[in-house]
């Protein structure tokens, strides 16, 4: 008798994730905009150095290294293979503290040199060097969060990913304002944007720390003796791991391009730190608010999907693919669209009194929103491409949309400003999205997505229209009474569109 596919407790799941994800956000929006406004844009391009650095480390070690644990353990788990699991988290440990300390010794060592390479001075060196203890930290946390997911057990990551959120924005902003009032002995003779930058970033580590002891008490209710060949286990944990890091990679190397093109190319009339810092600390803090909401989904179907895959259940498999994209789509298209219409309305809205910051990054905002969108969308197809045994598919799917982000980034950013950083961006992430759905429609057959889709689609266009014509009818109220009567509009016409949409509600 075929398995029925547990939809419920992958919406559970799903919306478990999403909270805490929401959680995480509200954190983060409370972290970045008091820090901007801190900091200012000079500030923020010495943070974002330090990001630079600490993302694609992240990206492996956190999305490559979880999926690689969740992945095993999930295809064990739907053949009832719970021993096999157990001992698939016990080797990964192990493996893992290894590579978290490579990873953080090599990120110490190319802290300078990178500082250098990527900002032209050395005033970022302290933040750079302050991240690095979190590449390890992240190491820790991912192997025990890619378990308990395999399970399809996502409470310990929630609430390790909330804890991590609170202590990081707790810490950073207190620390941030502490060094640049007096800062410590090892930071004298730099400036205090360079000593506040260090200060956070210290907040960001301190609150992987958390995160990681957070996820500790989860770690192992029950034990197995059961020892399957070990050479075996290591084997099927890297042909996961190695491309599904390198996929995580090459979605972070966009943000990379931009940190070693973005100052470099900038015409000569503009301060490039600046405008740099702003588009980052403002455009992109904004732009990623979406895709880390809806990659609490990928997340929660990955395991879900493997199950089915494990068993040969396609039905089951498209069922799930149908679901998580139409609930991506449900968040991220009325998103996309309402910031298209809104950027500036959004940035005053969230960085009141910055207005050199605004006026530089708001139009770089607009242009991200048809790559939010591509991304949001991608996402779960990745995950779903991983599920299905194809690890490396991704890798390869990614490689022509980073030489259009490369290529976009050399010859429209001299041109247009930090606005070319954005356009290349929403084109990359469009190239890599085309690819991957097809691929995806071939291994899991039709769908049925894509009417759904459409509704949304639709939707978010009369979406963004209403929020347009309130902002601009209230124009004479305060501008944050005219954003939220615009941002409620809006809301208000597109959830009256799915409604009245009867193909849409039967997704669930």
């Amino acid at each position: 008798m075929k398995h029925r596919p547990d939809t419920a407790g992958f919406l559970r799941g799903s919306l478990l994730l999403t909270l805490s994800a929401l959680i995480a956000k509200v954190c983060g929006a409370a972290f970045k905009i008091p820090l901007t406004a801190i900091l200012g844009g000079t500030g923020m391009g010495y943070f974002s150095t330090a990001y630079g650095l600490f993302l694609p480390l992240y990206a492996v070690l956190v999305t490559g290294l979880s999926t690689a644990v969740a992945q095993p353990v999930a295809r064990c788990a739907g053949c009832g293979d719970l021993a096999g699991a157990r001992y698939i988290r016990r080797t990964a440990r192990l493996l893992f503290l290894g590579t978290g300390l490579l990873g953080t010794a090599a990120a110490i060592l190319c802290a300078k040199r990178f500082t250098l390479a990527s900002s032209g001075g050395t005033a970022a060196y302290p933040a750079v060097l302050a991240i690095t203890p979190a590449v390890l930290l992240c190491s820790l946390t991912a192997v025990e969060r890619g378990y308990r997911e395999g399970l399809c057990d996502m409470r310990p990551t929630a609430v390790s990913q909330a804890v991590e959120a609170l202590v990081r924005l707790l810490c950073g902003l207190w620390l941030c304002r502490v060094f640049m009032r007096r800062p410590p002995a090892f930071l004298a003779g730099y400036d205090p944007a360079a000593a506040g930058a260090c200060g956070a970033v210290l907040g960001v580590t301190i609150g992987a720390c958390a995160g990681w002891l957070c996820i500790l008490p989860h770690e192992a209710k029950c034990r197995d003796s059961a020892h399957p060949p070990v050479k075996r286990v290591l084997r099927g944990l890297l042909a996961i791991l190695i491309p599904a890091s390198l996929g995580a990679l090459v979605t972070n190397l966009t943000s990379l391009i931009d940190l070693v093109t973005v100052m470099r190319t900038l015409p000569r009339h503009t301060d490039p730190t600046f405008v740099y810092g702003s588009f980052m600390g403002l455009s992109v803090t904004v732009f990623a608010l979406v895709p880390s909401l809806t990659n609490m989904l990928a997340k929660s179907v990955l395991p879900c999907a493997a199950q089915c895959f494990a068993r040969d259940d396609r039905a089951g498999a498209a069922l799930y693919a149908r679901q998580v994209l139409a609930l991506t789509g449900l968040v991220c298209i009325p998103a996309g669209c309402g910031i298209a219409v809104l950027a500036r309305g959004a940035l005053e809205f969230l960085f009141a009194g910055r207005e050199a910051e605004i006026a530089a990054s708001w139009a770089a905002l607009r242009d991200l929103t048809p790559g939010l969108i591509c991304l949001c969308l991608g996402t779960p197809v990745f995950s779903l491409l991983q599920a299905a045994g194809k690890p490396a598919l991704p890798v390869w799917l990614m490689l022509p949309g980073l030489a259009v982000k490369l290529a976009g980034n050399l010859l429209l950013i001299p041109r247009f400003g930090i606005e070319g950083a954005a356009v290349s961006t929403s084109l990359c992430y469009l190239v890599i999205l085309l690819p991957s759905w097809i691929a995806l429609r071939r291994l899991t057959g039709r769908t049925g997505a894509l009417p759904l889709l459409a509704s949304e689609g639709i939707g978010g266009i009369l979406c963004g229209a209403a929020a347009w014509a309130v902002y601009g009818f209230l124009g004479n109220l305060p501008q944050r009474a005219a954003f939220l009567c615009a941002v409620l509009a809006g809301a208000t016409v597109y959830a009256l569109a799915i409604w009245l949409d009867k193909g849409f509600r039967d997704v669930l």
